[in-house]
């Protein structure tokens, strides 16, 4: 079952990986990593089960860091 925590973020994450506009990208890019860690944080003070959910957080940081990382080489 989705909750709305976890449809928020996955939300906002495909915003931010979606977004072409430049200057709105570093923008939507906090918005989501904002939204993961609330939920990571929401994840760790309930009882396991949530493993899969974790995951897909951790891979989406992974990913916004990427574009951060990627997004900040190219205006260098």
């Amino acid at each position: 079952m989705q909750t709305n925590e976890s449809k928020l973020w996955e939300e906002l994450y495909a915003a931010a990986v979606l977004e072409s506009d430049p200057a709105k990208i570093q923008e939507r890019i906090h918005l989501a990593q904002s939204a993961l860690r609330d939920r990571w944080n929401t994840l760790d003070r309930i009882p396991p089960g949530q493993g899969r959910e974790r995951q897909r957080i951790e891979d989406a940081m992974r990913t916004l860091d990427l574009i951060t990382n990627t997004e900040l080489r190219r205006h260098l």
